[in-house]
């Protein structure tokens, strides 16, 4: 690890830290009320189901680890004309933009809090993966979080696997 950065840890910190980036920044684009349910951490291999999910990557000098943004087409269907407008046929391409830029506005909103106790978390450059009903795994087997939250009745999830050079304490 660089000096002075602290190892990331699954723990209710880090929930509390994720749980504040996503209400955030649902409520600043889209103008909504998030309800978080209440975290679980693993280990082993999670598939996440959705229709279209936001990848980024979270990386320390002896640590990498993936965040993931998963939700349902409907979900973002259902939110994204209270930005584009209801005269405005919301397109795959779209919702795919959106997700994109929302899990890019959450790992911001993370790593700003973070590196700011220490963590020394790096840049990631998000990835968006479609298709209904997709399934997104883990190859890792290691520590893993998982947030559920839930818009106007509707679940989605954001989950963080971690794994490094080193055993990652929870």
């Amino acid at each position: 690890m660089g000096q002075g950065e602290q190892n990331l840890a699954l723990d209710m910190q880090l929930s509390r830290d994720v749980t504040i980036a996503v209400c955030s920044a649902m409520q600043s684009t889209f103008d909504v009320e998030i309800t978080p349910g209440p975290f679980e951490v693993g280990k082993g291999m999670v598939s996440l189901v959705g229709d279209v999910s936001g990848v980024i990557g979270l990386v320390q000098d002896e640590l990498e680890g993936t965040m993931i943004l998963c939700l349902t087409f409907d979900t973002v269907r259902d939110i994204l004309p209270r930005i584009v407008g209801n005269s405005i046929a919301v397109t795959h391409e779209m919702t795919v933009d959106a997700v994109g830029e929302i899990t890019n506005m959450i790992f911001g909103q993370i790593k700003t809090e973070l590196n700011g106790r220490g963590y020394g978390l790096k840049l990631g450059i998000p990835s968006v993966v479609t298709g209904r009903g997709h399934f997104v795994s883990q190859f890792h087997r290691g520590p893993y979080m998982i947030i559920p939250f839930y818009l106007e009745g509707q679940l989605f999830q954001v989950h963080i696997v971690v794994y490094g050079k080193r055993e990652v304490e929870n």
